[in-house]
């Protein structure tokens, strides 16, 4: 058996799995390619077409605008925030993006709400270098349940801590470690969301401390050791 991470392999232990027959393949991007040192005017530039501040803080998402992946509960954790100096900034496409439109001016947080729309893989990592946390609150639902979420390994090569619902493959497996390299809620929990991302924003140190663990684990997530733990487990078969 082949998994993702640690955590997958202890549970499947306790369930009585032999330990000699499972390996893990850390699930991994291109760590190169997301943790480049981005440019100070390619963040500018940004900064200039979502019409921030230097000031403002960017709690982001990035990814589909689909139900399972729990946006609108975000939508209301942002509304339950003391208005400062927080904007929510979604970067992607799909059917769900009028609507939640619709839900930021229901809960009046649209001026404090931004929607970039599709943007490309190789550009995403300007989105990553500006923001201040990243949120993945994807849900459970009768088709759908995220496998990993591999915009928490792109996040962490820009050093940014993510909050992750326990929906989210990447905390089951892993790599999102509550209180080390980010913070894990229940999903469909608004409020334990809206808690967690303000007690980030409350505390740049301890949002810091977070990201830098964040971006020192991922380095040990890279596809070299996704091949290898293929690679073991079929020779395992073949011996």
């Amino acid at each position: 058996t082949v998994v993702y991470g640690d955590h997958v392999k202890q549970y499947l232990i306790s369930e009585g799995v032999a330990p000699q027959r499972i390996f893990t393949a850390a699930h991994a991007v291109d760590n190169a390619k997301y943790s480049r040192d981005v440019a100070a005017v390619e963040q500018a530039t940004l900064r200039q077409q979502l019409k921030l501040t230097k000031e403002q803080k960017i709690i982001l998402y990035l990814g589909r605008l689909e139900e399972g992946k729990g946006l609108e509960y975000l939508l209301e954790a942002f509304s339950l925030l003391p208005q400062g100096d927080a904007v929510l900034v979604f970067v992607g496409t799909g059917s769900l993006r009028a609507k939640l439109e619709q839900v930021a001016g229901t809960y009046a947080v649209e001026d404090r709400v931004r929607f970039l729309g599709y943007m490309p893989p190789e550009q995403t990592v300007v989105c990553y270098s500006l923001a201040y946390l990243f949120v993945l609150p994807s849900i459970t639902t009768p088709v759908f349940k995220e496998p990993w979420g591999l915009v928490v390994n792109e996040a962490f090569n820009q050093g940014v801590p993510v909050i992750a619902t326990d929906a989210v493959g990447a905390a089951a497996g892993g790599l999102v470690q509550d209180g080390y390299t980010g913070l894990i809620v229940p999903e469909k929990n608004s409020i334990a969301l809206a808690n967690a991302m303000a007690t980030l924003l409350k505390s740049l140190p301890h949002r810091d401390q977070l990201g830098m663990q964040a971006k020192q684990v991922i380095t040990n997530w890279d596809n070299e050791q996704m091949v290898m733990g293929f690679r073991n487990a079929i020779q395992s078969v073949n011996n």
